[in-house]
């Protein structure tokens, strides 16, 4: 019987009835089956690595960690944004790799890097000789990615370093990557893997070759020409569609759903006017609930006056502005709601569904921005089975 089981993540947490009735439930099974669905798209050659940077998108990085840990021997290891997140996961029994996607500095986070057997991008360099400095001090060469600037303008050797980047016996370079700026694109995708190839043609002949990778999440569904020996999605894993009709390619599953309930109800006469700013004026005698959630939540003031929540498995709309920590919704053609009625704000609820992508659109944002958005004053509940 599924239930709802509290562990600790690197946000707060509680009971399955929290005090304050607002909630995120995670289902690490969904994480698993999105890995498991990913697998089974690519060509078996094709290793996994699943990016877990801002604590798993919200999710719990590593809970979601370990979800995926045995599902065989598709899974590469673990990307992280930063030096604090991979020691996150190492401090919580993460045995895998885990590669630091975000340029290190200062050089003096390379002892930390080493010290908890992480991997680290050298975009630069003055990267690849501090780190190098840093692997003969400890007598043993230190594994690290390459990464090359096709594109996308943060950061990464150009094309033109990397040519004359020559290895030094302290580094271990198991492989070279760059980042799509235009996954949606063919074109831009088709620009930047040419320059890819031909900047990382060669690189490692007459020894052990690295492993090469490009694909996010829209690439790993959609673009086989940058497929490569690795792909590294994050949004698709947690089972949001990185662009419309994409999730049509494989079965995917949401993570993540949000919840809250009614903990107000009144009924106002027609031209009552609500929230601040008094922005809506009730157009007929209505019934408005009261939900604890706001923009200090995660729950965005660009949805004022167009979010939409389900309560009894119908749309119910958002009516003035979503505040720090309430909103009210318009309930008057959905009788029978009480105080303490479940409100689920991203999720399932009969047959209707509100997905992240909906709040995104919503929102003006991209659906990458309303999951990592959700606070950590948002307990979060592992879905599970007692």
């Amino acid at each position: 019987m599924p239930s709802l089981i509290a562990r600790s993540l690197t946000v707060p947490f509680s009971s399955a009835a929290p005090i304050r009735p607002t909630w995120a439930e995670v289902d690490p099974g969904a994480f698993q089956h999105n890995f498991k669905a990913l697998a089974g798209f690519l060509p078996r050659r094709v290793k996994i690595m699943p990016v877990l940077k801002a604590d798993g998108y919200g999710h719990g990085a590593a809970l979601l960690a370990r979800s995926v840990s045995a599902v065989g021997t598709r899974l590469w290891g673990y990307g992280v944004s930063s030096v604090e997140e991979g020691v996150a996961l190492r401090d919580a029994g993460v045995t895998q790799k885990i590669l630091i996607l975000g340029s290190l500095f200062p050089f003096d986070s390379f002892d930390t890097v080493l010290e908890k057997n992480l991997i680290p991008t050298v975009a630069s360099r003055s990267s690849a000789q501090a780190l190098a400095q840093r692997a003969q001090r400890r007598g043993r060469p230190a594994p690290c990615h390459v990464k090359i600037d096709t594109g996308m303008g943060r950061i990464g050797m150009s094309p033109e370093a990397f040519a004359s980047f020559s290895t030094n016996p302290w580094l271990k370079v198991e492989g070279i990557y760059t980042h799509l700026a235009c996954a949606d694109s063919p074109s831009a995708t088709s620009q930047q893997m040419k320059l890819f190839e031909k900047t990382s043609r060669g690189f490692g002949k007459g020894g052990e070759c690295p492993l090469r990778h490009a694909a996010n999440s829209g690439a790993a569904l959609a673009r086989p020409n940058a497929w490569l020996d690795l792909v590294r999605p994050g949004l698709l894993l947690y089972g949001v569609p990185p662009w419309p009709g994409l999730g049509k390619k494989i079965d995917l599953r949401p993570v993540l759903a949000w919840k809250t309930r009614v903990v107000f109800l009144k009924t106002v006469r027609r031209g009552t006017p609500l929230s601040y700013g008094w922005t809506w004026r009730a157009r007929r005698r209505s019934r408005i609930a009261t939900l604890p959630v706001g923009y200090a939540d995660g729950y965005r003031r660009d949805l004022s006056g167009r979010g939409e929540v389900l309560i009894k498995g119908v749309r119910c709309p958002v009516v003035g502005r979503v505040t720090m920590d309430q909103i009210v919704v318009d309930v008057t053609d959905r009788p029978g709601v009480e105080v303490g009625e479940e409100v689920v704000l991203i999720g399932t609820q009969g047959r209707e569904t509100i997905t992240a992508s909906e709040l995104a659109d919503g929102a003006h944002t991209i659906p990458y921005e309303i999951l990592c958005g959700l606070s950590k004053r948002v307990p979060r509940l592992i879905r599970g089975d007692r």
